[in-house]
């Protein structure tokens, strides 16, 4: 029964994580400031996480919390400014899917820092993410390393894609240490909202036109920013109960699924283009996920 509710809570999470890339890459398509899109979703979509926190009761805040958001909250702001900018910039169908090299990220900086060595599995799964990796980055027929560099290097929204995924690997340790500290939703909730704020006022702070333009801007973009908000709040949570019901490591496998959902969502309604190849390129990166966890 577990694993039946796990299955169905990943799967349902994933899509309508789906939905919210597309949901985003549409309003970003309509004009939307990027950064308003990004601030006022994830401030929001942190409050309505606060509501289920409220029914379900504040968790015991552990050791080690307040640290670990805060270094979390930093390399949120950072990765999410650039990542919101690589879907302004480029299809939401070739982004989503470099989230999935965020895992060999994890290893190759835990061997950096940490001095951990990986597996013979784990080292197999990165070469076959980097090659899934290729295939996604590189045009048309022509797979290869000097085809995915020259791509890379003519592509704005492909190098902020990359860094934001080498980003969410540095704050992955912290995210889960706020988890294991207090209780999944609630370290969402508070990581969702801090983030928000930060990246509101950031903006504020460096651009004055942004203070001036946000009021109307939320007036006009209303519906869409709760839809957007609203949407991620639901996807993170169930995703985030579905921890309740797997180990850790195959829920994080398996909501790597997500960037399938975005990339046909984003062909079905997008009419995003290379939606083929990008779904091949996104398999063999998701196998080369699955091999790092079982046997890396």
């Amino acid at each position: 029964m577990n694993t039946l509710i796990f299955l169905g809570l990943m799967l349902v999470g994933t899509l309508v994580l789906g939905i919210n890339d597309v949901q985003k890459k549409k309003f970003l398509l309509d004009g939307i400031n990027d950064q308003l899109l990004l601030g006022f979703s994830w401030f929001l979509g942190g409050l309505f996480l606060f509501l289920v926190v409220a029914a379900v009761g504040i968790p015991q805040i552990r050791d080690g919390f307040w640290t670990a958001l805060a270094a979390t909250m930093f390399l949120n702001v950072i990765s999410q400014i650039v990542f919101i900018r690589a879907f302004k910039l480029a299809d939401a169908s070739l982004i989503a899917p470099l989230r999935l090299i965020t895992p060999p990220f994890v290893i190759i900086t835990g061997f950096i820092v940490l001095g951990e060595v990986p597996t013979a599995g784990g080292v197999a799964g990165i070469f076959l993410t980097v090659f899934g990796l290729m295939t996604l980055l590189s045009p048309g027929k022509h797979f290869s390393i000097s085809a995915m560099k020259s791509y890379i290097m003519s592509e704005r929204g492909v190098q902020l894609g990359l860094l934001g995924s080498f980003l969410f690997a540095l704050s992955f340790p912290y995210d889960k240490q706020t988890v294991l500290a207090s209780s999944g939703i609630f370290a969402t909730a508070m990581r969702m909202s801090s983030v928000g704020i930060l990246v509101l006022g950031l903006n504020a702070a460096l651009n004055r036109r942004f203070l001036r333009e946000a009021i109307p801007a939320v007036k006009q973009w209303s519906m869409p920013l709760l839809s957007v908000s609203a949407v991620s709040a639901v996807g993170d949570f169930l995703t985030t109960q579905a921890l309740a019901y797997s180990l850790a490591a195959y829920a994080a496998s398996l909501k790597r699924l997500w960037p399938f959902w975005t990339i046909f969502l984003a062909g079905r309604f997008l009419k995003e283009k290379h939606i083929t190849q990008r779904l091949a390129a996104t398999a063999v990166m998701f196998i080369g996920i699955i091999i790092m966890v079982v046997l890396g």
